[in-house]
């Protein structure tokens, strides 16, 4: 695959772009924060979220405005203009601040903290079963008084006239769940250093989902802008949605639909058991498919049907449906996808053998050559620093109320399983979002039941579980992202880091402000339903039903686990004796969450027309049509953008856009 052609020489960043990048990210939160919880209000998250994915619209927002104030710079103040290293600096701190304020933390957060007060009611009891065991730290209302407390009524309902936002009741709430958040994306700071060699230059894995900025960033001295492909491309999915708007305003204009439920035709059995399965058309996916190696796009739609093969052949067979919790999956799958996960987080140690080698050979010393010179950090610091944070958040989660054991173990399965591997999934397959199917909770119910956690781990994991574990679009697969940006427009490394590190930290502190100043103001119970109703009260309605023992131990969920793991063995082997194998592990693992269940038709679309250029046309007819492939993305992002502005300033109703 044709890639932006890096530049030799490595260009730093100026003071004044971090302090730019810095006001940028202060902007994206605030975009982001009413764009998710007030353009979207009484709804759910079918509106379009400017922060919720790894190429999120409210960060391209930004890079667009960002170009077009360099533009203006270059004609008529050239020294003041910023070099591609910077702005692809910027563009990464936008992209960490819009993922914080939205899933990645602070929109599924902050609700979260205030709805086991909000919520209980003596026909729930949640006071009798939780309170006593949240820290009065851990919540910014009085864990030992009564329901619906004046700082949580005024979080849901709004603050009268004249009430003013209670900040001193939030204080220590949001100083220690900050500490926690940036402890973690620490410790995924570390291991992204100590992994990155790996991925981008042994591997070189694709990272489709960067080139698309690289390209923006470099059109000063590239054509991308001037090609008519790019906007063909870029008509396609910016007509198809401005037409679509146009209807929902409009009735009398056309509508194309670009959701076709499959359901509808499945009316008898066994067809009746197959799971939610829908065509839906995001052309800014079929683009960044068509980035990807064959095996890739192929497994993303294969092990889709082949897992709703599994819907049919169980209901054949008389296996009632059953779900794994708080997730759109079958039980049995998603414990396949647990197994997954696992082999392929080894795999990837495995493959790195050489490389951990050299990695471990410098930090004893025994290494003198400067190979992690221009890393993000040094591999000893990173490998100090990942023992350290580890340890701290383990001690955090302790002074919680969590047993260490459990912490221990819930961290070591959320960051070096889960987020390895779902990194690993924006790095080499391009997903927009993440979502696994199953939680660290469910690996422990692999061995006992979950009630065995206890009442205080179960009350304080609920929190955890909202703002970390079932949705974790969070920055670590920024860290590899910006990396790999910095090499292909010549950017120092540490330059780039350096920028990303002062987005997290920035972008935590300045989300938490803004959204807490926005749900004060409107009240979450009129804003988006998902993140303030649905969202945070399923984690406590599990816990509670755990202790009340509605989730016995299933000694099925090993044996499925199992199967997982012993066929991502089988495809791994398979790949590595036979180079036209077409099957790839990350397709299993993914290929019934909900990311693929979104846009496996997408990846169809996008692996067909690679395939079919590729054959016929060969590799110059393929590169001569990237352009239009990445015209797709940018006219869908640019369509989400544009009707995202008229919703902010007229309140119109926008075209269903499946970006995020």
């Amino acid at each position: 695959m044709k890639e932006p052609d890096a530049v030799p020489a490595r260009a730093g960043v100026r003071l004044r772009a971090y302090i730019l990048g810095l006001l940028c990210v202060v902007g994206v939160c605030v975009l982001v924060g009413y764009g998710e919880l007030v353009a979207s209000r009484g709804g759910s998250i079918d509106a379009v979220l400017l922060g919720a994915t790894h190429l999120p619209p409210g960060a391209m927002a930004g890079l667009f405005v960002l170009l077009f104030g360099n533009a203006l710079l270059r004609r008529f103040a050239p020294r003041l203009r910023l070099t591609p290293a910077e702005v692809i600096a910027i563009y990464f701190m936008m992209v960490c601040a819009a993922l914080v304020s939205s899933f990645g933390l602070m929109s599924v957060l902050l609700p979260a903290l205030v709805a086991p007060n909000y919520f209980a009611t003596p026909t729930n009891g949640w006071r009798e079963v939780f309170y006593r065991h949240i820290p009065s730290w851990l919540v910014p209302w009085d864990p030992a008084g009564p329901e619906m407390q004046d700082v949580s009524r005024g979080f849901y309902e709004g603050l009268r006239h004249g009430e003013p936002i209670p900040w001193k009741l939030w204080l220590a709430p949001l100083a220690a769940w900050t500490i926690l958040a940036l402890l973690l994306f620490f410790l995924m700071a570390c291991i992204a250093t100590l992994l990155r060699r790996q991925w981008v230059d042994n591997e070189r894995l694709s990272f489709p989902l960067v080139q698309l900025p690289v390209e923006l960033a470099s059109a000063e001295r590239k054509p991308f802008l001037r090609s008519r492909a790019m906007w063909l491309g870029f008509s396609l999915p910016f007509a198809l949605h401005l037409l679509n708007g146009l209807h929902n305003n409009f009735p009398q204009v056309p509508y194309i639909p670009v959701l076709y439920n499959l359901n509808q035709y499945a009316v008898t059995l066994p067809w009746t058991q197959l799971h939610w399965t829908s065509v839906v058309v995001a052309l800014s996916v079929v683009g960044v498919s068509y980035l990807l190696p064959l095996d890739v796009s192929f497994s993303f739609w294969f092990f889709l049907l082949f897992f709703r093969a599994q819907d049919v052949v169980a209901g054949a067979l008389g296996f009632p449906p059953r779900d794994i919790p708080l997730y759109p999956a079958r039980f049995h799958i998603g414990y396949q996808s647990a197994g997954a996960f696992f082999v392929v987080a080894l795999s990837t140690l495995w493959l790195a053998r050489p490389h951990l080698r050299t990695v471990a050979r410098r930090i004893s010393g025994r290494l003198q050559e400067d190979v992690d010179a221009d890393e993000m950090m040094g591999y000893r610091a990173a490998f100090v620093g990942m023992v350290v944070s580890f340890a701290l958040i383990v001690a955090w989660c302790s002074a919680a109320g969590i047993k260490p054991a459990v912490a221990a173990l819930m961290m070591l399965v959320f960051v070096f399983v889960i987020m390895v591997v779902l990194s690993r999934c924006v790095a080499e397959v391009g997903l927009l979002f993440l979502q696994p199917i199953f939680r660290p909770m469910d690996v422990w119910a692999l061995g006992a039941p979950p009630a065995a956690l206890g009442p205080a781990s179960l009350t304080v994991l609920a929190f955890v579980n909202a703002g970390f574990f079932r949705d974790p679009r969070n920055v670590m697969p920024e860290f590899f992202q910006s990396l790999k940006a910095a090499d292909l427009v010549g950017a120092r490394r540490r330059s780039v880091a350096l920028a990303v590190a002062l987005a997290v930290f920035a972008g935590v502190v300045a989300a938490g402000l803004i959204h807490l100043s926005i749900i004060y103001r409107y009240g979450g119970i009129s804003l988006n339903s998902w993140f303030f109703v649905h969202n945070p009260r399923m984690y406590f309605n599990e816990a509670d039903s755990i202790l009340k023992g509605g989730r016995p131990f299933d000694p099925s969920a090993g044996l499925w686990f199992g199967v997982g793991a012993a066929a991502t063995t089988f495809l791994y082997v398979m790949r590595t004796r036979f180079w036209w194998w077409p099957f790839h592990p990350l397709g299993y693992a993914m290929g019934a969450a909900w990311p693929a269940m979104v846009y496996w038709s997408a990846f169809l679309t996008g692996w067909a027309a690679k395939a079919l250029i590729l054959r016929y046309g060969g590799a110059k007819t393929y590169a001569r049509g990237r352009p239009f492939f990445l015209g797709l993305i940018l006219g869908e992002f640019a369509a989400a953008l544009f009707w995202s502005a008229l919703v902010a300033l007229f309140g119109v109703r926008a075209p269903s856009i499946p970006i995020s």
